[in-house]
């Protein structure tokens, strides 16, 4: 019986954020496995489970893209509020700050809770988004440790006597959501047959960023423009979704996080 032909890919996946810290994880988890360019997009406000918000963010990000793009929703979900926050933690982070998460949970002596990570992969606007998830159970506590990357403060993880924020990133990223879902991520593309033959060169790709951005609806970083802002983080609590092109030199001008930036 013949192979199935392999799927020949001629560009970078695109990463849709525009959070820095979010993309150095990302980056870090999962290594020089997937070729990855970051952008930073606009994207319409969206409401529903996890899932579902998931692979619609992934088709509207590869129709603005013309590629393979790869999205992320991260959400934070009490067990006593039946999984509240969940997707709009980032709305309630911006609104009431770290306490006020926290204070959500007063009233009630159940204090469990879990974070969830949901990458979709659309390999192009006709493509069914592939979906993965990843989960990390925990408890919420009030906010200890730095408080520059969205919800990590007062995110407990079980078996552990540290925060998010408090861990070593290098421990962080061994045990959460974010690592539990990719390394699903990095398993579909091993298993998927994709051949990538993409030219990394600068001219392609500032002949790329220049492409994109002459799209209306794609943020330019530079200048600072963010129409139609998130709400939500995208660790739960959505980011800001977005793009402008994550190159060597982008990384090193934004390694300054945002004090609001992603969760998780």
């Amino acid at each position: 019986m013949a192979a199935a032909a392999k799927v020949v890919i001629a560009r970078p996946v695109t990463f849709v954020t525009g959070n820095a810290k979010k993309l150095e994880e990302v980056r870090a988890i999962i290594g020089k496995s997937i070729p990855l360019r970051s952008l930073k997009i606009d994207l319409p406000e969206l409401q529903g489970e996890p899932e579902d918000i998931s692979k619609e963010k992934a088709r509207l990000a590869a129709k603005k893209v013309k590629g393979p793009v790869l999205v992320e929703d991260t959400c934070l979900c009490y067990n006593a509020l039946k999984g509240l926050p969940g997707p709009y933690v980032k709305w309630h982070l911006d609104k009431t700050g770290l306490e006020g998460l926290n204070n959500l949970l007063a009233a009630y002596e159940d204090k469990s809770a879990y974070a969830l990570c949901t990458f979709s992969f659309a390999l192009d606007a006709e493509s069914e988004p592939v979906t993965f998830l990843g989960k990390t159970m925990g408890k919420i506590v009030p906010p200890r440790g730095p408080k520059d990357f969205g919800w990590d403060p007062i995110f407990q993880p079980d078996g552990y006597e540290q925060t998010f924020a408090e861990m070593p990133k290098e421990e962080k990223n061994k045990i959460s959501h974010r690592y539990k879902a990719l390394l699903s991520v990095k398993d579909y593309f091993a298993d998927s047959g994709f051949a990538f033959e993409t030219d990394d060169s600068k001219e392609n790709e500032q002949n790329a960023s220049n492409k994109i951005n002459n799209d209306p609806s794609v943020n330019n970083e530079k200048d600072g423009s963010t129409p139609n802002k998130r709400k939500r983080e995208d660790d739960g609590v959505r980011e800001d979704d977005g793009v402008a092109e994550a190159t060597e030199k982008d990384d090193a001008a934004r390694k300054k996080p945002k004090p609001k930036g992603d969760e998780k």
